[in-house]
């Protein structure tokens, strides 16, 4: 079992999305981010062809991280 799982991460990390970057690495969601603040910045809806709800479920995850870590880092006032 433990190979079959080896040869599936080594396929999965051959495969490519619209994006041409390999799902889930640094510089798809990076990618993905660029397009995102494009699309902020002009409305153009150009920008977001082809995203996925990975993407976004991504980016939620690193904004409630961001948020978690804020939370521990953030002292109590007083007062």
């Amino acid at each position: 079992m433990s190979r079959i799982l080896q040869r599936l991460r080594k396929l999965e990390a051959q495969i490519t999305d619209h994006s041409g970057y390999v799902p889930h690495s640094e510089a798809w969601f990076d990618s993905w981010a660029e397009r995102y603040d494009r699309f902020l910045a002009t409305g153009d809806g150009d920008a977001l062809e082809g995203m996925t709800l990975d993407f976004v479920d991504e980016m939620i995850a690193r904004y409630r991280e961001a948020l978690a870590k804020e939370t521990r880092q953030t002292p109590l006032a007083v007062g």
